[in-house]
């Protein structure tokens, strides 16, 4: 048998080193966790100005789901030049009463389709906005008028309830190819709406598209002479936000 080697302390710990040194480089990284008095912690918080800032959550149909993406909806744009922040829940085809369950129908990507209050619990989960838009009724045409009546007014009713201080927004529904049409939203309909006494505190109406009322819009909807086109969309953003800036609302500065 052969006599051991001595044993060569320092390169053992030489090697050691150097192995560790190579583990801990090549070992992710983290920041270290401090522990912190939560009645000293400092918390980061949006500024005055950002504070300042509104949040507009718009329901509504096909008109308020835009083209695109929710950032580039009429109302979007026209909260961004606001200086708001903007939220969008719009389904195709829905409306006050249309569907509901008078008409329940699937949508492309999201599901059954839901009546304008039927969305407002799940939505009260995730936001707390300072102005909600309701914009529809060009789909509940093919129910009486006193039902889409019925249907706004317990509507209007649940949003004040859902978000209680909170501006309620509603538009007269119109179509952009046509927007001296009415839809039978006569002035008779509105002025009932308005004395009713759910929209008595908290609720103002707007008129956008009665806006562009007079001119030639046909270049601003698309082949099925009922949607906005990409311009149509501008033009409404523009309409409505004329709309919010008579109606009383300053923008964020």
């Amino acid at each position: 048998m052969s006599a051991r080697r001595p044993i060569d302390i320092a390169a053992v710990v030489v090697a050691f080193l150097v192995i560790a040194g190579l583990g801990y480089a090549l070992r992710p990284q983290h920041t270290p966790t401090v522990a912190t008095d939560p009645a000293t912690a400092r918390l980061d918080r949006p500024g005055a100005a950002d504070e300042a800032r509104k949040t507009m959550l718009f329901i509504g149909d096909s008109y308020v789901a835009g083209t695109g993406l929710d950032e580039t909806s009429y109302g979007c744009m026209a909260a961004a030049r606001m200086g708001w922040y903007c939220k969008v829940s719009a389904g195709p085809g829905t409306g006050y009463v249309s569907g509901g369950p008078a008409n329940r129908f699937e949508l492309e990507f999201i599901g059954a389709s839901t009546s304008f209050a039927e969305r407002l619990a799940g939505l009260a989960l995730t936001y707390q906005p300072d102005i909600v838009v309701l914009d529809g009724g060009r789909n509940d045409l093919f129910v009486p008028p006193e039902i889409v009546y019925s249907a706004m007014v317990s509507t209007i009713a649940e949003v004040r309830r859902t978000w209680p201080t909170a501006t309620v927004v509603v538009v007269r529904p119109r179509f952009l190819s046509r927007p001296d049409d009415n839809l039978g939203f006569d002035d008779a309909f509105f002025d009932r709406l308005k004395a009713e006494e759910a929209t008595q505190q908290m609720v103002v109406f707007a008129d956008p598209i009665a806006r562009l009322g007079g001119s030639n819009t046909s270049g601003l909807v698309g082949p099925d002479d009922i949607h906005p086109t990409r311009q149509g969309e501008l033009a409404m953003a523009t309409a409505f936000y004329d709309s919010l800036l008579a109606l009383g609302f300053v923008p964020a500065t």
